[in-house]
């Protein structure tokens, strides 16, 4: 759909905010285009428009994408372990491509505007041997101590028709009690909201995506 079917399209269903999702690390001209577009679109009809760096990202590259695009706010996908177990080794070891969230934070100081992380814990857990989910693996809370004091806030990935376990109660425990976030907000799949019970107890509730949005 165009920039302007989809702002008409989310004002009419009473979304506040929206985030656009880059996934060329290259931030190409075409990216451009289409991320001006939508700002443009979004803000005509009075909606928050935030941005969504998918993996992979350099801190720098984030940094010049806000810059350059100026949302209201940033969200990063935090969906790279920070160490897994080498097969070829028996060992766990760093993952080379691993963000480093404290330099990601040293880019952004400046900038005042709202931030997140979108995750499925992956990088703020220990690795191990066996094939689990991340919110089974054993948790790394100084991984998430610098996103947490500098005001980072934690969007759930509850997409629970892949990880059934990933329910927003569930994440919402885990990522409070076991990683020192203070709430949370959980995704959802837009396509069966149904399926996810009362989400009353959420301040905010973000529906992916938005080509299902009825």
């Amino acid at each position: 759909m165009s920039p302007t079917e989809a702002a008409t399209k989310v004002k009419s269903r009473g979304y506040k905010w929206v985030a656009y999702q880059l996934n060329d690390e290259n931030l190409g001209s075409q990216q451009r285009q289409n991320c001006f577009a939508f700002k443009a679109a979004m803000k005509a009809q009075g909606i928050i428009f935030t941005c969504w760096m998918t993996r992979h990202f350099t801190p720098q590259l984030v940094r010049q994408y806000v810059t350059e695009f100026e949302p209201d706010g940033i969200i990063l996908e935090a969906e790279v372990p920070s160490e897994w177990w080498n097969p070829a080794t028996g060992d766990v070891e760093p993952k080379p491509e691993a963000v480093d969230w404290v330099d990601v934070i040293f880019h952004l100081a400046d900038i005042d505007i709202p931030k997140a992380v979108v995750s499925n814990f992956a990088p703020f857990v220990h690795a191990d041997d066996k094939d689990t989910e991340p919110i089974e693996s054993l948790p790394w809370p100084e991984k998430a101590k610098p996103l947490v004091d500098d005001g980072w806030a934690y969007i759930s990935e509850c997409f629970i028709t892949e990880s059934p376990n990933a329910t927003p109660a569930n994440t919402d425990w885990y990522a409070k009690t076991k990683l020192g976030w203070p709430r949370t907000q959980p995704m959802i799949e837009a396509w069966h909201v149904a399926d996810y019970g009362d989400l009353s107890g959420f301040q905010n509730v973000s529906h992916w995506d938005l080509g299902n949005v009825a």
